[in-house]
């Protein structure tokens, strides 16, 4: 009993010890794109964020319960984060239980461990955006819904019912999740394994209460698409993401095992990422074993905690052939049951090896957790707080401030407190109803031209490459005597031009 104590207050150390962390290194780091973009539109009244949402690609949850934080603790980005944090930290009781009906006391702290070192995780628990939400409303959508199983519907119902409606109002992809759901439930009435089975006579029986089972989960579904239908029918009157579609590119294989490498490992420099999705093999096996193996460790529904883990990132991965989706962030809602699968897998091993193994795999996580945090090489660091910074310093009133791409704009205005003027390539006036512009050449040129009769430098903020960046380049590079390149962060960098000259004061042209 009293090695059992230690142990338990072994793992919840660690938990804190990576709570600390995150909060030391990752919540005074600059404000990044989204979060800029969420702080935007959270400002705005509840009716003004539904407009937005709707002509974005966002559902309005989370920016309607940002909108009410920032009225009681401000608009700061630290304000912000903690409700991100508070998100994370609610997750782990629920994601314990989880574990613990699912499996037992062992699997279930394992996986808030694990889930707790995961780089990946931590790095969204101080983003100021709606991913630690999600996987919130994720975790508690997942209890209701075995619960419900569990009963043959008699119990967990209301829960699942709310949980589903949060979860299509946080992200769109929580669609995937009732897609897993009802496969799950299909698959169990054609195969009947995944039900407490009596005896062989009462097949016919059991048959019969899964199929009462599927048709109540459909009946609570209808009345969930009740509840989402009107922001279907707004979102779609609003012009269905016509505001905001950011180039995102094609999927390949690889992308797959970058996911999960990801999700374990975090973000880190293209030379580490490299070598861990190397090692896609021994991920192979190991998913192997996990489903092939005589454990001691037995869970309830496997199956579905399988599907849940796979079969969203192979949907994602299938749709974009047809349009590309697929950003490891937006598939935070397998986390959940992956971190569970893989602490099935560690807790079912008793002897000495694992236990080693295990402990290696906890330090090799908080190793990397501290490393992305502190590494600049790290390709999810955006500092646009010191970019803004060096705008103040070096821009004048004479000069212009032109950012590309055009949606980059929120984190710069955020943290820029000069007065330069500040517009985009393509322009895009935001005060108009409409999408962002399509960038033309020819349209590009004349901006310019247009600015080399009234302002003397251009400081060029680029990031986010949407297919013209290398035009933008060529072309000022070739027209314009280039004075500075600065790079602040992975695909973040300033680029300062004279356009045309004035009268020499010091250093400086006016």
């Amino acid at each position: 009993m009293k090695r059992f104590i230690t142990t338990n207050y072994g793992y919840l150390f660690v938990v804190i010890l990576s709570c600390l962390v995150t909060i030391s290194t990752l919540i005074f780091q600059s404000i990044r794109l989204d979060e800029a973009q969420s702080l935007w539109v959270a400002t705005k009244s509840v009716p003004e964020i539904f407009h937005l949402d709707a002509q974005d690609v966002l559902v309005p949850f989370y920016e309607v319960l940002l909108h009410f934080w920032i009225q009681l603790f401000g608009t700061t980005i630290a304000a912000a984060r903690i409700l991100s944090f508070l998100f994370f930290v609610v997750t782990l009781p629920f994601l314990y239980q989880l574990g613990k009906e699912a499996g037992n006391r062992k699997i279930a702290i394992v996986t808030i461990t694990l889930f707790s070192l995961s780089p990946f995780i931590m790095w969204y628990s101080s983003e100021a955006h709606m991913y630690t939400l999600f996987a919130l409303v994720t975790t508690v959508n997942h209890l209701f819904f075995l619960r419900f199983v569990r009963s043959h519907g008699r119990t967990g119902k209301f829960g699942y019912f709310v949980t589903t409606i949060l979860g299509l109002y946080t992200h769109y992809f929580f669609i995937l999740l009732l897609i897993t759901q009802f496969a799950f439930l299909l698959l169990s009435l054609l195969t009947n394994n995944d039900f407490e089975m009596g005896v062989q006579n009462e097949l016919k029986t059991q048959t019969n209460r899964s199929f009462h089972l599927l048709c109540t989960w459909i009946a609570i579904l209808i009345f969930v698409g009740v509840c989402f239908l009107p922001w279907v029918i707004y979102f779609i009157e609003s012009g269905a993401a016509a505001n905001t579609q950011p180039l995102i590119p094609p999927p390949t294989s690889s992308s797959l095992f970058q996911a999960f490498s990801n999700f374990l490992l975090g973000f880190q420099s293209s030379t580490l990422q490299s070598f861990f999705i190397s090692l896609w093999p021994v991920l192979a096996l190991s998913l192997f074993l996990v489903f092939t193996r005589n454990t001691k460790q037995e869970v309830e529904y496997s199956t579905y905690f399988a599907l849940a883990t796979f079969l969203p990132i192979i949907l994602v991965f299938l749709g974009s052939r047809i349009r590309p989706i697929f950003l490891t962030r937006y598939l935070i809602l397998v986390t959940p049951t992956l971190f569970f699968l893989i602490a099935w897998l560690l807790a079912g091993y008793q002897n000495r090896i694992a236990r080693l193994g295990l402990a290696l795999l906890f330090c090799c996580m908080f190793a990397l957790l501290v490393y992305q945090n502190i590494a600049s090489t790290t390709p999810v660091k955006e500092n646009y707080e010191a970019v803004a910074n060096y705008l103040a310093e070096h821009a004048t009133g004479s000069d212009i401030i032109a950012v590309s791409a055009p949606f980059t704009i929120y984190p710069i205005e955020y943290a820029y407190s000069g007065n330069t003027k500040i517009v985009t390539i393509p322009y895009w006036n935001r005060l108009q109803q409409g999408a962002i512009p399509k960038y033309s050449h020819a349209n590009f040129i004349q901006q310019m031209k247009s600015y080399q009769t009234q302002y003397i430098h251009l400081f060029v903020v680029l990031s986010y490459d949407q297919g013209y960046e290398d035009d933008i380049k060529k072309y000022l590079d070739t027209h314009y005597k280039r004075i500075t390149l600065k790079d602040f962060s992975p695909g973040l960098e300033v680029r300062e031009y004279q356009l045309r000259y004035g009268i020499i004061t010091g250093l400086r042209y006016l």
